[in-house]
């Protein structure tokens, strides 16, 4: 039951980034930079940081292809980005202890490193067509900025969700 309520709660939050988040955006209101909401890769984040890295790839992957089907011009652009940012954050966990601080950090480093991978595939491919110092001040850091304060007030919610996954993992078969 809990790891489906972890699956449904990713589900939810990718709904709100793709709906209700949309009109509180700054560049609906007229404001010349732009933050974009990416809370199912925040929760899968948190997700490969509490459970592991095989966890947080699978849920990556999920997630990332659902993006690109629904959201996507390109089919597979997402669900690498989001399988191999989930797969780092699951990784960097393992070197270092699970603070609070060393997660938000590890968090904040990683959706800075998918905002520039992603860019940097848009560039490869000449479909970005702003310059780097204006995607890094006008919507890079907005949009890191914006997730790790997601970050910082869903972490205790997603921590007991991965918690109580973790316990029934534990649980022996009779």
């Amino acid at each position: 039951m809990s790891r489906f309520l972890l699956t449904l709660t990713l589900l939810l939050l990718f709904i709100l980034e793709g709906t209700v988040i949309q009109f509180v955006s700054p560049s609906s209101w007229g404001l010349s930079w732009m933050a974009v909401p990416r809370f199912a890769l925040v929760g899968t984040l948190l997700i490969s940081m509490f459970l592991g890295r095989r966890e947080g790839l699978y849920y990556g992957l999920a997630i990332g292809l659902l993006h690109d089907v629904l959201y996507g011009q390109v089919v597979g652009l997402y669900l690498v980005t989001m399988m191999v940012a989930s797969y780092f954050a699951g990784l960097i966990v393992l070197l270092f202890q699970r603070g609070f601080a060393m997660i938000m950090v590890t968090c904040c480093l990683i959706l800075f490193g998918h905002e520039w991978l992603l860019y940097s595939i848009h560039r490869l491919f000449a479909t970005a067509p702003y310059d780097v110092h204006w995607m890094l001040n006008r919507q890079i850091l907005p949009t890191v900025a914006l997730n790790v304060f997601f970050a910082l007030l869903i972490y205790v919610p997603m921590k007991n969700l991965c918690q109580a996954v973790n316990a029934k993992r534990d649980v022996p078969l009779e």
